[in-house]
C-alpha cells in the first residue's frame, strides 16, 4: 500500500574516526539506554558501554518497550527460519527477571503504547493490556495502536477500520471497498477503487482518493504520487510541493530526501533545495544527521551536507538516542554522533538503543 522508503547499502567499509567539534553529544539519558543484540546465535542486552546487562542466552528476543521485553525460553535457534523453534515466550524486566508470575505465550509479543497484539488459539487476533488482561479479540488483522486507534479487520462483519483501546469500533468501512493504513498526525492513508487519499479521525474523507499512491504524514506534509512523480500535500489537500520527484522519503528534522534525475538530495518544507542532488541513496535525517551514499561510499551527513566522518561504511541506519547502527564486514555495532565507533561491530543482529520504559517499535522481528 505504501512504498516504504528503505535503502539497502551493499559496499564494504571500515568506520572513520574524524570528530567534528560542532556536533552534539549523546542524549542525557544514555546511562539508562539498552540495546538488544545477538551473538553466536543467542540474544542478550547491552548498555551504552557495551557491557552486558543481560547475558546472551535467548534463542529469540524483542527490544524493551513499556518496561518489559519478550524473550524465548527453551527454544532452539533456527537460522533457516530466522527465528526460534519450540519453547515458550515470557516477559522479562531489565534485570532479566521473569514478569507477570511467569505467564507464557506461544508466540513473541511486544507492548507498544501499553498494549500488545496477540494471536489466539482460534487464529483470531486480539490485544492485551499491561496487566495481561485480554481487552478484545475476534479480529482477523490487528495492528499496534497509534494515536489511540488501531487498524483492524473483521471478515465476519465485513468490516475494516479502526478500534479504540476498549476494542470498540470507532471507524467502520466496507471490507471490499477500502484498504487502510495507520494514523499519523491525525490522518490515515486509504485506497478505494485503486486510488489513494486520506481519512481523518472521524472516518471522513479528508483528502479525496485521486492519487496513484500516498505516504504517511510527517511534519504536516504527506507525499503523493501522480502521473508517476511525487510531491507533497498539506492536511487540507493543497499541493505544497509540486510532484517533480522520482521518489521521496518522509520529512524529518525539517528536511526530506528526494530523488531527481537519478540522484538524491534534500529539500525543506517549502520545496527549496537545501542539500544538492549528489547522492546515490539517502535516508531521513534523525537527530541532525542522515546516512547517505556517494560514489559507492556510505557515511553520515549533517544538514549542510558535510560528512560527519569519512564515508566508508557498509551500511548505516538512523540515529536514535544518540547512536546509530553500522555494519562492518557483515557484523553490527554502533556509532555515536561524533563519528566514533562506540560499540565494536561484533554482533549478528542488533536493535536500537532505547529507553526501556518508553514505547519502542522493534527494528527487527526475528
Amino acid at each position: 500500500m505504501k512504498n516504504f522508503f528503505l535503502i539497502i547499502f551493499i559496499i564494504c567499509f571500515s568506520c572513520g574516526t574524524d570528530k567534528p567539534s560542532q556536533v552534539s553529544v549523546e542524549s542525557s539519558n544514555r546511562d539508562t539506554l539498552i540495546a538488544m543484540v545477538m551473538k553466536d546465535g543467542k540474544y542478550g542486552y547491552i548498555n551504552t558501554q557495551g557491557d552486558y546487562i543481560i547475558e546472551p542466552k535467548y534463542p529469540l528476543a524483542r527490544s524493551f518497550s513499556n518496561g518489559v521485553a519478550c524473550v524465548n525460553f527453551n527454544g532452539v535457534r533456527n537460522e533457516v527460519l530466522k527465528g526460534a523453534v519450540g519453547g515458550s515466550y515470557a516477559f522479562i524486566d531489565t534485570k532479566g527477571q521473569i514478569m507477570f508470575d511467569g505467564k507464557t505465550f506461544s508466540k513473541p509479543l511486544s507492548f507498544y503504547n501499553n498494549y500488545a497484539t496477540i494471536e489466539l488459539p482460534n487464529r483470531k487476533m486480539g490485544f492485551i493490556d499491561k496487566d495481561l488482561n485480554l481487552v478484545a479479540d475476534g479480529f482477523d488483522i490487528l495492528m499496534p495502536f497509534r494515536e489511540g486507534l488501531a487498524t483492524a479487520m473483521s471478515k465476519s462483519e465485513n468490516v475494516v477500520g479502526f478500534i479504540d483501546t476498549s476494542g470498540e469500533w470507532k471507524i467502520k468501512l466496507d471490507i471490499m471497498s477500502y484498504t487502510i493504513g495507520d494514523f499519523h498526525e491525525g490522518m490515515a492513508m486509504f485506497m478505494k477503487d485503486n486510488k489513494f487519499g486520506y481519512l481523518d479521525k472521524q472516518g471522513e474523507i479528508a483528502i479525496q482518493p485521486i492519487y496513484e499512491g500516498t505516504y504517511d504524514f510527517h511534519e504536516g506534509l504527506g507525499a503523493f504520487l501522480l502521473n508517476g512523480t511525487y510531491g507533497f500535500l498539506d492536511k487540507e489537500g493543497k499541493v505544497v510541493i509540486n510532484n517533480v520527484y522520482q521518489n521521496v522519503a518522509d520529512f524529518s528534522d525539517g528536511l526530506c530526501a528526494v530523488q531527481k534525475n537519478g540522484k538524491w538530495g534534500y529539500i525543506d518544507t517549502q520545496g527549496k533545495e537545501v542539500i544538492p542532488f549528489e547522492f546515490d541513496a539517502a535516508r531521513d535525517f534523525k537527530e541532525g544527521f542522515a546516512s547517505a551514499m556517494k560514489d559507492g561510499k556510505i557515511g553520515f551527513i549533517d544538514k549542510k551536507g558535510d560528512w560527519l566522518a569519512e564515508p566508508n561504511l557498509y551500511n548505516a541506519l538512523d540515529f536514535k538516542n544518540g547512536y546509530a547502527i553500522i555494519n562492518k564486514n557483515g557484523k553490527l555495532g554502533f556509532i555515536n554522533r561524533t563519528g566514533e565507533i562506540v560499540i565494536e561491530p561484533i554482533y549478528d543482529r542488533v536493535d536500537n538503543f532505547v529507553d526501556p520504559n518508553e514505547s519502542n517499535e522493534n527494528l527487527r522481528m526475528d
